[in-house]
């Protein structure tokens, strides 16, 4: 349960880091990601965005965003099985979890200091701090991802840098789905634990074809490949006769 939890929410990031700028009538795009949750495996990706649609095909699962719905979809093609969460689901889970971290604040007040230091230390492991506004600048260095030049931009909150990324302008039309994403960004940030990304990206001006980012440990991905393709609407939807069953989400909630 514990791996299939972190294996959503590294999707759910996913789509959170790589939708900040979809372009045209339509994006296709390939990308590997390594470390964090995925410790020493790489995970390869197909990402297809559409106005308000996504979907992301991985080696085991595909998970598909549909904002124009307000759900997320995890498929499960093997096994051909689905669940579902709305973003309402997903705000309620991340109010619960935020309100286990005041609690958790709550106890460690009266600690001893050694022991307070020790869960504090905890505290941001899992959390804490997600509140902090979230600062970004361009540092100014360029290097080549992929074909495409790329200048680097580092987020910073609370005084720690939490990502890294190297984004280019020469993917062109991505203006159309941006807003897409802005308003998905809002919706996920408590969830993903990346409160003021929204903000940040507004002042990020590319395409990210890297990505860094502290996720249970650096977790870096790496767009290799990326065009204009218009996909048809069909394919952001749940096949027919897949069998739904609970969001691993939900089950967290339920107990």
């Amino acid at each position: 349960m514990k791996n299939t939890s972190r294996a959503y929410l590294t999707g759910v990031c996913l789509i959170f880091l790589l939708a900040a700028s979809a372009a045209g009538q339509g994006l296709y795009w390939e990308s590997s990601t390594s470390g964090g949750p995925l410790k020493d495996q790489t995970n390869v990706s197909q990402t297809y965005a559409m106005p308000k649609m996504f979907k992301i095909v991985s080696q085991a699962k595909v998970m598909i965003l549909r904002m124009d719905q307000e759900k997320i979809y995890d498929v499960d093609p093997a096994k051909q099985t689905y669940s579902e969460m709305t973003f309402a689901d997903m705000e309620a889970y991340a109010k619960k979890a935020g309100d286990k971290m005041a609690a958790f604040r709550e106890k460690i007040k009266n600690m001893p200091p050694e022991q307070k230091k020790q869960m504090e230390a905890l505290g941001a492991m899992m959390g804490g701090g997600a509140d902090s506004p979230v600062d970004i600048k361009a540092t100014g260095e360029k290097k080549t991802i992929s074909g495409f030049s790329c200048a680097q931009y580092v987020m910073s909150r609370g005084g720690k840098e939490i990502m890294t990324m190297w984004v280019t302008k020469d993917v062109t039309g991505f203006d159309n789905l941006r807003k897409d994403w802005l308003e998905f960004g809002k919706r996920m940030a408590t969830l993903t634990n990346m409160s003021g990304l929204g903000d940040a990206y507004q002042k990020m001006d590319g395409f990210p074809m890297e990505t860094d980012v502290d996720m249970m440990g650096k977790m870096t991905t790496v767009v290799t490949k990326v065009e204009k393709r218009s996909t048809p609407a069909s394919e952001f939807s749940v096949p027919a006769g897949y069998t739904k069953t609970e969001s691993p989400m939900m089950q967290k909630m339920d107990k």
